[in-house]
């Protein structure tokens, strides 16, 4: 059977379990297996750019609710500036003067960004950011992940599946597929010999 949308993925999921009472449970397994993935994966199919505008005289920005890691942020411009990243005490204490300029140095409190110097006209910020696997429910039937590696939702669901079935000697079993399926996507990148590379944290 062929994995392409959500509904395809929980009859298959029910099919390996070989169980026809789990349809209320299997949408919690995919689910929690979306979890695991965005903590595994770092893939560049993840990777997204976003315009972040800015106002003058303000120091924070909100980040988009889909960010998981930022890979580079820039202020957009003739050239564009990349900003360094500083830890929230050392952008406290860049602010406490409460300096204004083109901002050089951010920082992130929860969902919120912080420039330092505070920016003294408005500008835009150009986030490039891993995002979160768009999660598979009846509206949203389908995305990137599961239409190239559905292996991945696969063993990931079944995987989260072996503790609530009390079934925990197959665990090492759908940890090595899984495992496997998350390696194999990772290691799809591009590569020019120079400064694009596989990312590993």
């Amino acid at each position: 059977m062929s994995i392409s949308t959500y509904s395809e993925l929980k009859a298959e999921i029910a099919s390996w379990l070989n169980r026809s009472d789990l349809s209320e449970t299997i949408p919690t397994l995919i689910q929690l297996a979306e979890v695991q993935l965005n903590a595994d994966l770092t893939s560049r199919f993840m990777e997204v750019k976003a315009s972040l505008p800015v106002t003058a005289g303000v120091s924070t920005a909100s980040l988009p609710s889909d960010l998981l890691d930022i890979k580079r942020l820039q202020v957009v411009g003739s050239p564009n500036r990349v900003l360094i990243y500083r830890s929230p005490d050392e952008i406290a204490q860049d602010n406490a003067a409460n300096q204004t300029g083109m901002p050089e140095t951010f920082s992130v409190f929860g969902n919120t960004l912080e420039l330092a110097p505070i920016p003294d006209s408005d500008c835009t910020l150009e986030l490039l950011y891993y995002q979160k696997i768009p999660a598979l429910s009846d509206s949203n039937p389908t995305n990137w992940l599961l239409t190239n590696w559905p292996n991945a939702y696969l063993f990931g669901a079944l995987l989260q599946a072996q503790p609530f079935l009390m079934n925990d000697e197959r665990i090492p079993v759908f940890q090595s597929l899984y495992s496997q399926a998350v390696e194999g996507l990772n290691v799809v990148d591009w590569y020019s010999g120079s400064t694009m590379r596989v990312r590993a944290r």
